[in-house]
C-alpha cells in the first residue's frame, strides 16, 4: 500500500532522529560552517597545577566518549523539506564519579564544561532518543543521563552517568572536559581519542575483504559513483561517512522543488579508553574487562576479521567462530552510520554498525560490521 509522502517522512524522522530543540542549528552545510550556539563563552585562563579529575577527593573518570554527527533537512517548523539541511554535532562524555574523602561532597552538574578550539561550551539537556538501528545511538540512549543538578556523595560512593554538549565539530585533540577550573583526562584517554582516530582512517577493506560500496547493478565497488541512483554502504570509516555527507546534499541542491528527497545523515563514534579484555569464544562478539564487566554483546553480524601476525582472517556471513582472545591495554571503538535519502516509496536506507579492538600499538585486533541495507 503506497503511503502519502509526508507520512513517510513523519516516520522516517521519528524512528531515526534525535530531538535537537535547544541546540542552535547551521543551515549552511557545504563549505562546512562555523555554528553559533547560545551557550558558548571565550576561554579564560586555566588553572592546571591540580591533579587532573580531583578535587577534595572527589574523583572524576572518564569511562567512554561518544561523538555525534546529525543532519537531516525536514524543517520542523515549517513541516516541509528544505534545500538547507540542519546539522547539529554533539559530544557525550559517560563518567565515573566518585567520593574518595572521608566527607560528603556536592558534585555540581553545571560546573562540567567542555572547552575546544577557543570555545566554552555548556552541557545541554537535549535527549537522545534509542535508535534500534544505531547502536551507539542505542547505547547513549539507555545511559543515565545526569544533567542540571548536584549530585550529594557519601564517603565511598560512586556514580555513573552521561553527560552532552551541543558543539560546533566532531572531536578533535583540543577537546579538553572540564569540572571548574580541573582538568578531567588521563594519559588513557588522551591516547585513547588516537586510537578514534586511528580507527576512523583504517581501510576496512584490508580486514573485512570488501569494498567499501554497494552500487545497483555493480554490486561491490572500491570507488562510490556519485551518479548511481542506489549506494549502499558496506562499512563506515571517516572517509566513507564524508562522501555520503557530501553526495546526498548535492542530491538534494539538484532535484527539483516537486521532487526534492529526504536526507538524513547520522554518524556516531564511541570510545571506551584501555582496558585489560577477554574477547570469549563463541559464535558472538561477547567482550569483557578484567573486573568482570560486560563491555560487547552481539550477537547479529555480517562478517569479523581477526588479526593473524601480519594478515587478517575474514569470517564472512553470520556463522562465525570467534577464538578467545586476551588483550592488555585495548581500546574499543564502536561507529554507527546512516544515510537515507529518497522520496515516498522510493528510499534508499543504509545503516551500519561496527566494533573495531585495537591494541596499545593501535593495530586493530578484531572487528565486527553488521550493515543494513534497504529500499523502501
Amino acid at each position: 500500500m503506497k503511503l502519502d509522502t509526508k507520512v513517510v517522512i513523519l516516520l522516517l524522522i521519528v524512528t531515526t532522529t534525535v530531538t535537537f530543540s535547544g541546540c542552535v542549528e547551521e543551515k549552511e552545510v557545504i563549505p562546512e560552517p562555523e555554528s553559533l550556539h547560545n551557550d558558548t563563552t571565550n576561554i579564560s585562563v586555566v588553572n592546571l597545577t591540580l591533579l587532573p579529575g580531583i578535587e577534595n577527593g572527589l574523583e572524576i573518570r572518564i569511562v567512554s566518549f561518544s561523538s555525534l554527527y546529525m543532519r537531516d533537512n525536514w524543517d520542523e517548523e515549517t513541516r516541509e523539506l528544505t534545500y538547507y539541511p540542519s546539522e547539529w554535532y554533539y559530544a557525550a562524555y559517560n563518567l565515573s564519579i566518585k567520593n574518595n574523602g572521608s566527607d560528603a561532597i556536592d558534585f555540581e552538574v553545571n560546573d562540567l564544561q567542555l572547552r575546544a578550539r577557543g570555545r566554552v561550551f555548556n552541557t545541554t539537556t537535549q535527549k537522545l532518543h534509542n535508535s534500534s538501528r544505531l547502536e551507539v545511538l542505542a547505547d547513549l540512549g539507555n545511559e543515565n543521563r545526569i544533567e542540571d543538578m548536584t549530585l550529594s556523595l557519601s564517603p565511598g560512593q560512586t556514580v555513573n552517568g552521561s553527560v552532552v554538549f551541543c558543539v560546533d565539530s566532531l572531536y578533535d585533540q583540543s577537546f579538553l572536559l572540564m569540572y571548574g577550573a580541573i582538568p578531567v583526562t588521563s594519559a588513557s584517554f588522551e591516547e585513547s581519542l588516537e586510537v578514534l582516530e586511528a580507527a576512523e582512517r583504517f581501510d576496512y577493506s584490508v580486514a573485512f575483504d570488501i569494498p567499501p560500496y554497494d552500487i545497483e547493478r555493480v554490486m561491490n565497488s572500491y570507488e562510490p559513483d556519485p551518479e548511481a541512483h542506489w549506494i549502499w554502504a558496506n562499512w563506515v570509516n571517516r572517509s566513507v561517512f564524508e562522501f555520503y555527507k557530501t553526495a546526498d546534499f548535492e542530491a538534494v541542491q539538484r532535484s527539483p522543488p516537486d521532487r526534492m528527497p529526504l536526507t538524513v545523515i547520522r554518524y556516531a563514534v564511541k570510545v571506551m579508553p584501555e582496558r585489560n579484555i577477554t574477547v570469549v569464544s563463541g559464535d558472538r562478539l561477547l567482550v569483557i574487562d578484567d573486573f568482570g564487566e560486560e563491555l560487547i554483546n552481539k550477537s547479529w553480524s555480517e562478517g569479523i576479521a581477526i588479526r593473524r601476525k601480519q594478515s587478517y582472517e575474514s569470517q564472512p556471513g553470520r556463522a562465525i567462530e570467534i577464538p578467545q582472545m586476551n588483550i592488555p591495554d585495548a581500546t574499543i571503538v564502536q561507529i554507527s552510520f546512516e544515510g537515507t535519502i529518497g522520496s515516498d516509496m522510493s528510499m534508499r536506507l543504509s545503516y551500519s554498525n561496527q566494533d573495531v579492538i585495537l591494541d596499545d600499538e593501535l593495530n586493530m585486533m578484531l572487528a565486527r560490521y553488521y550493515p543494513v541495507k534497504f529500499v523502501s
